[in-house]
């Protein structure tokens, strides 16, 4: 590990109360990752801010959450660094929680992919969802992290470490809530931008959508290094793991860059990786997962081109046949089958999928008369197209998102949708009975939990909703 700069300086700055009701003060400290670039963490959670130090000034990556997260770690690089020449701020994914603390650095070039201004510009709307999404899953986190604790010895290295997941999780909520304002960047690219910092070249390139989001890679020649954001390249993960249900992915993007910078003629030699760029590993590690990658989009579109449907798909390609060598990778080492199995089951699956006409990107968002066109269309078009891919999960999704809302008429609609095209499941008469209960169809509602338990007769949500129902 590189030398500490500043060990444990005391802010004092109470950020937020712990579980048991004592409040604490965030404690910072500066590690040299490499000669030229810094990490400055807060030791409470965990959060860590990558500074580059060049002769030209400071370049700092991605802002937090909020602009009082960004303000505190913006002090304390000053201190620890004794500099306070900022000259960048770049946005290396376009996720509100990761550069909303752009308000802390507006007094200098912001540098973003125009997907920030595609994405964001002009739609508050939309914003405004993003971040009620963003507080709702920090908050899961948080309560799923005190849930783990009692599993923890008191003291262990293990508490401490998911007492700071916590406090990250709870600080992110409340800084979300108490407030968010938004700046996007103010000098864009579209491809790949270089910056001449003196002694240093900042090449920016994009990599495209990964999960919900677009990612940027940083490439430094003169240290031979590549910044690579966590949700393209991390320990815990074999690939970019998804946001959403269902996204579209730039996979061959993706590979065209990792194989240029990391096999090219001048490939790195190490990367600085993880959910804060702070993990440095080397290029035969980042490599694994480039590899990863390469031959599982090769591997499905090969399957795919062969006729095999998805469930044959999962079996070809399991971890006990063609990627067996994922049992080989960090992430599976470090957190075993039950955590990379599922994440293996997902990149299959949305790899299959990007090249479908998918009739759940026909029909969300749509409502009332629209949605019944659309559906219609898609019952007419299914024995016409054999590109139209009705996935059974995510037209449910659709549904439920509907019935969260209390469009009932809509909701009965798409699940009744599903019933009629995989009339074999358990689970679409289940979900299509419960929109039918919470509309007041009572009636049709009992016969479709009927025929969801004659389809699986140990749907036990289906036994006691018509106790409940036959019991009114």
């Amino acid at each position: 590990m590189k030398r500490v700069i500043v060990s444990m300086i005391a802010c004092n700055i109470i950020a937020c109360v712990l579980t048991f009701g004592c409040a604490y003060t965030q404690d910072f400290q500066t590690r040299e990752l490499t000669d030229k670039i810094f990490a400055v963490a807060n030791t409470a959670d965990g959060t860590e801010q990558i500074v580059i130090v060049s002769k030209k000034g400071l370049v700092v990556l991605n802002s937090f959450w909020s602009e009082t997260t960004a303000q505190r770690f913006k002090s304390e690089i000053i201190k620890a660094l004794q500099r306070d020449d900022f000259i960048y701020l770049i946005n290396m994914t376009d996720r509100l929680d990761l550069f909303g603390g752009n308000a802390a650095y507006k007094d200098i070039p912001i540098i973003g992919h125009r997907a920030f201004l595609d994405r964001y510009k002009g739609k508050e709307e939309e914003v405004n969802a993003e971040i009620a999404e963003l507080i709702e899953m920090w908050r899961w986190k948080e309560d799923v992290a005190r849930e783990r604790m009692p599993e923890h010895e008191p003291g262990s290295e293990q508490a401490i470490r998911e007492q700071k997941w916590i406090n990250t999780c709870k600080n992110r909520a409340d800084e979300l809530e108490s407030g968010f304002s938004l700046v996007l960047p103010t000098e864009i690219y579209e491809d790949r931008k270089t910056l001449n910092l003196g002694d240093l070249t900042l090449n920016l390139i994009w990599l495209g959508k990964a999960g919900c989001n677009g990612m940027t890679i940083i490439k430094i020649p003169e240290l031979k290094l590549a910044i690579i954001p966590g949700f393209i390249m991390h320990p815990h993960h074999l690939a970019p793991y998804p946001q959403s249900a269902y996204t579209k992915l730039d996979v061959p993007r993706w590979i065209t860059v990792l194989e240029e910078v990391l096999e090219g003629q001048d490939a790195v030699e190490n990367v600085l990786c993880g959910s804060n760029f702070s993990l440095l590993t080397s290029r035969d590690q980042a490599h694994k997962h480039l590899k990863y990658i390469r031959d599982l989009w090769n591997a499905v579109a090969k399957a795919e081109a062969a006729g095999k449907d998805l469930p044959e798909i999962h079996e070809q390609l399991s971890l006990e046949n063609d990627f067996a060598f994922v049992k080989e990778m960090q992430a599976y080492v470090d957190n075993g089958d039950e955590w990379v199995r599922p994440q293996h089951h997902t990149h299959i699956r949305l790899f299959f999928l990007q090249h479908k006409n998918l009739a759940s990107e026909m029909i969300i968002g749509l409502e009332g008369d629209s949605l019944s066109y659309a559906l219609d269309s898609i019952r007419t078009l299914r024995n016409e197209d054999p590109d139209i891919y009705i996935e059974e999960a995510t037209v449910n999704m659709i549904g439920y998102n509907l019935l969260n809302l209390e469009k009932y008429e809509d909701a009965i609609a798409v699940f009744k949708f599903n019933t009629d095209v995989f009339p074999e499941s358990f689970n679409v008469y289940d979900s299509y009975a419960e929109a039918l209960m919470k509309s007041g169809n009572t009636e049709n509602a009992i016969l479709n939990y009927k025929k969801s338990l004659e389809l699986n007769p140990e749907n036990n949500n289906a036994i006691e909703m018509l106790q409940t129902l036959e019991n009114l």
